[in-house]
């Protein structure tokens, strides 16, 4: 498959792809062309495996042979969930299903990414006989996720920047209590915007990023969208009743790596109806699905963490598409996003993204209510993101379609929110007295790019 940079740069190879991250002049890959899956052809009882094989299969093509990639998707998902299936499904009503993708080892969605991507980095690794650096901005889960896959690996090191005081403290102890030499844990001082931005200037600098072949495992690698849009595909298999309707699946989202894994689906040949972006009070996409102006404003700290974000990287994915896969269309409109922090599009092209999408907001006052009103009616308990996804779900509601919604992580990782919504003790944290006893480890920097190259370069002298 030949791949293509959001700003116009051209590459025939998968492994590239993966390895760059981020392309040279600044853009995101996305294939060339979509790949067609014929949904009706797939039996729905299907193991969660074989589907990941038959669904990013075409994305790799021959650069990893049948045999090695059916070894590594099955070596990385056999027996690190804590269900059979990887996912498992909540219904609460008819028209509503939670889709559970906290069934990982960090107990977030990115565990799927994450245990793959890293050991398809390994695979190309042990070949070449080479190490790398990678680095990833955290707005909690991400960084876990990809500390956990790492820690045992012998080819990569990992460094990890997290927004101090923006992540819940279960979240920081995921990483900080990870002493492997590989795992580079940098709190910095600022937003998950400035992480971000950090990882992008670093990547852009050719001959640092070459230098010391740094990397990314953000969701602007593309081999972590493709990884996730399977679950889509599996959720269709085992909750639509009728082949011939189609679904609506509710995404809590900030970077929108997860919901774009969506879009990525439905372009593939997924009968989805509709994707529906969920935000909270950082409402950049929510403001912009409703009058097509994507325009920055400050972040605004809430409960539900992993979500309090601005600049959403995985938007330039989508931006090119609705401007008819226009590199310098699009590489105009990102460099009006850097010079006065907007972009605007047209009637038209909006016209096309709401073909697709829709959006709702939930305010912290909204993510209480509902906690407290699914806990009270069913005693079934979510996080404080998939409260936010259930309730951009029930602004949508229209009873004609089945509205998945995805829980992308456990209440576990935020129970003091959860907690404090349902007014009860829930002792949600027993079992992992350990996490908060083990020392941790961490470094403490400011929002500065230089002191994060530091650490690179220290590390690798």
């Amino acid at each position: 498959m030949r791949y293509l940079s959001t700003r116009g740069k051209k590459v025939d190879s998968f492994k590239e792809v993966l390895f760059s991250g981020l392309a040279d002049d600044g853009g995101l890959f996305v294939p060339e062309e979509w790949p067609a899956i014929n949904i009706d052809q797939i039996d729905p009882n299907i193991s969660y495996i074989d589907l990941t094989l038959k669904i990013i299969s075409p994305f790799i093509g021959n650069e990893i042979p049948k045999e090695d990639l059916q070894k590594i998707v099955s070596n990385a998902y056999h027996n690190s969930f804590s269900v059979n299936d990887l996912v498992s499904f909540k219904e609460l009503n008819e028209n509503e299903t939670i889709v559970e993708l906290f069934n990982g080892p960090t107990l977030a969605f990115k565990d799927f990414a994450m245990q793959l991507l890293i050991p398809i980095f390994d695979y190309f690794l042990l070949i070449e006989n080479r190490k790398i650096n990678l680095i990833v901005a955290t707005s909690g889960d991400t960084g876990s996720a990809a500390i956990n896959a790492v820690r045992n690996s012998k080819n990569i090191n990992i460094f990890c920047l997290y927004p101090k005081d923006r992540v819940s403290e279960f979240q920081r102890r995921q990483m900080s209590t990870v002493i492997e030499d590989n795992i580079i844990l940098c709190e910095i001082d600022g937003t998950f915007d400035d992480c971000q931005s950090i990882v992008k200037s670093i990547l852009n600098d050719q001959n640092f990023s070459n230098k010391f072949s740094v990397s990314a495992v953000n969701s602007i690698n593309w081999a972590r969208i493709i990884i996730q849009s399977v679950y889509y595909f599996f959720s269709f298999l085992k909750l639509n009743r009728n082949r011939l309707d189609k679904i609506n699946f509710a995404v809590p989202t900030g970077n929108f790596g997860d919901v774009y894994a969506g879009f990525v689906a439905f372009k593939m040949g997924l009968p989805i109806n509709r994707l529906l972006v969920a935000t909270n009070e950082n409402d950049i996409l929510h403001r912009f699905f409703n009058n097509g102006e994507y325009k920055v404003n400050n972040v605004s700290k809430t409960s539900s963490p992993s979500m309090d974000i601005q600049i959403a990287s995985n938007f330039e994915r989508l931006l090119f598409e609705l401007l008819g896969r226009s590199s310098e269309l699009t590489k105009d409109k990102m460099n009006d996003l850097d010079r006065n922090g907007v972009i605007d599009i047209s009637k038209e092209e909006l016209k096309i993204a709401k073909s697709i999408f829709l959006s709702g907001k939930a305010e912290m006052n909204d993510v209480n209510a509902v906690i407290n009103q699914v806990f009270s009616e069913s005693g079934y308990l979510i996080d404080p993101h998939t409260a936010v996804g259930l309730h951009a779900s029930r602004q949508h509601n229209d009873n004609s379609h089945l509205n998945c919604i995805l829980a992308t992580a456990s209440p576990v990782k935020f129970s003091e929110t959860v907690e404090g919504a349902t007014n009860k003790n829930l002792n949600l944290l027993e079992g992992y007295d350990s996490l908060f006893e083990s020392s941790e480890k961490y470094v403490e920097l400011s929002n500065s790019i230089d002191e994060v190259k530091e650490q690179i370069l220290t590390k690798n002298s």
